[in-house]
C-alpha cells in the first residue's frame, strides 16, 4: 500500500461518491418508469461559453478552490452531472484544470493539453496528479533519502505518457562527501546510465546554493511540478529558489524515510513568471495504462541491441541469442537499467520470472 499523503483529495472524492451514491439510490427508488435505465440516452453536460472560467489551484476536504482571471478565489464543489462522468478516473478534477463554474459548483471541465497520473492504491483507477503542466521536475538525492533509479524510471514514462517534459533534479548535493563507497558508486552508475538518454540532469543544493539559478532558469515562464520521493526536499528548493516559505520537514531518523510536509497538490505563481505544483511526496508509483511498447520505448539503450537478437519479438529475458543479454555480459547495458526494465515488464506483462516464449 502506498503511503502517500493525499487526504485532502482523498476527502474531497470520497464526499462525492457518498453525494452520487445517495443520489442514485433516491433515483431508484422515485423511478416509476417501465423501461430500464441504460435504454435512456445519458445526457452530457455542453459547456455554457457564459459561465464565468477558472483554473483549479488547490483541492482540500472542503472542495476544491479555482481562481479566475483577476485573482478572485472560490471554493467549489462538483455539479452532480458532472460527477456521474466517473469511470475509471478516481478524481474528475485535478490541480492545474481549466473549469466553468457557477454559484460555487464546477459544470464544466476543459480538454486537458497535459497531465501527470498514477494507479491509486487499489490498482484499479486513475489518480491525477496535475494537469496542463509543462514540465515534470523528478527530484531525487543521493542519500537521506537514498537514490532509487527504478523510481525514476517510472516518473519519466508517466510523464512522456502524459504529454510532460521529464527534468531529473538530483539534491542534497552536499552530501555526496558523507556518502558510502557503496553510495558513492551507485550514483556514478546512475549518472553513466541516465545522462546518455537526453533527459536534463541537474545537481542542486539549497545548502550551499549549487544549481538553484539554473533551477530558478528552467522554471521561468513554464508550468512545472515536483515529484519525488518523500524527504528529497521539493519544498526547500522552492523556497530556495523564489525566497518562499512552504512548510518543509525532517526525515524520520529510525527509517531514513521522508516525512509527508506537503500534504496535498497547490498550484503556485511563481515571482517572476511561471508556475509550480509542490505534490505530495510517495514511496511508490504504479504507473496507470503501462503497456510493452512504454517500456521499450523508454529503454532506448537496451532496444538498440534489439535487431540483432535471434527473434524479432525478442523480450530479452530467457531466448537463446538474444544480444541483448549478451551486451549486458560485455558490460555494454547497465545492470541498473535492465532491472528497471524487467521490473516494468513484469508489472507491464505480469509475472515474467517462470516466462517462456509460448506465452507470448
Amino acid at each position: 500500500m502506498t503511503h502517500d499523503r493525499l487526504d485532502d483529495e482523498e476527502a474531497f472524492h470520497a464526499r462525492d461518491r457518498k453525494a452520487f451514491r445517495k443520489e442514485r439510490r433516491h433515483a431508484q427508488e422515485t423511478d416509476r418508469s417501465k423501461f430500464k435505465k441504460t435504454d435512456i440516452k445519458k445526457e452530457s453536460p455542453t459547456l455554457d461559453s457564459t459561465l464565468p472560467r477558472g483554473r483549479v489551484i488547490a483541492i482540500s476536504g472542503e472542495g476544491a478552490m479555482v481562481e479566475d482571471a483577476e485573482g478572485h478565489r472560490c471554493l467549489c464543489s462538483l455539479k452532480g452531472l458532472l460527477k456521474k462522468e466517473k469511470m475509471q478516473a478516481k478524481n474528475l478534477i485535478a490541480v492545474g484544470d481549466f473549469v466553468r463554474f457557477k454559484e460555487a459548483a464546477i459544470a464544466h471541465v476543459e480538454k486537458r493539453t497535459s497531465y501527470l497520473s498514477r494507479q491509486d492504491i487499489t490498482g484499479r483507477k486513475e489518480q491525477l496528479i496535475a494537469v496542463n503542466i509543462d514540465q515534470v521536475l523528478i527530484t531525487t538525492s543521493i542519500i537521506n533519502p537514498p537514490l532509487k533509479p527504478a523510481l525514476i524510471d517510472r516518473y519519466i514514462i508517466a510523464a512522456r505518457k502524459g504529454g510532460m517534459h521529464p527534468i531529473l533534479i538530483i539534491n542534497k548535493m552536499d552530501l555526496l562527501s558523507e556518502a558510502s563507497d557503496e553510495e558513492l558508486e551507485l550514483f556514478q552508475e546512475f549518472l553513466s546510465a541516465y545522462e546518455p538518454l537526453g533527459i536534463p540532469i541537474l545537481s542542486v543544493s539549497t545548502t550551499t546554493g549549487l544549481g538553484v539559478e539554473a533551477l530558478r532558469s528552467l522554471m521561468k515562464d513554464k508550468s512545472s511540478v515536483f515529484s519525488g520521493q518523500s524527504g528529497v526536499g521539493k519544498s526547500s528548493l522552492i523556497n530556495a529558489a523564489f525566497g518562499l516559505s512552504l512548510k518543509t520537514g525532517d526525515l524520520a531518523l529510525k527509517t531514513s524515510k521522508g516525512a509527508h510536509t506537503t500534504s496535498t497538490a497547490e498550484l503556485l505563481s511563481l515571482p517572476g513568471g511561471g508556475y509550480c505544483i509542490d505534490t505530495p511526496g510517495i514511496r511508490g508509483f504504479g504507473i496507470w495504462g503501462l503497456d510493452k511498447e512504454d517500456v521499450t520505448s523508454h529503454f532506448i539503450d537496451i532496444q538498440q541491441f534489439s535487431p540483432h537478437c535471434k527473434f524479432p519479438d525478442c523480450m530479452h529475458l530467457q531466448e537463446p541469442k538474444c544480444a541483448v543479454q549478451a551486451a549486458l555480459e560485455e558490460g555494454k547495458i547497465s545492470p541498473l537499467r535492465f532491472e528497471s526494465y524487467r521490473s516494468l515488464l513484469a508489472e507491464a506483462l505480469g509475472d515474467i520470472d517462470n516466462w517462456t516464449r509460448d506465452k507470448l
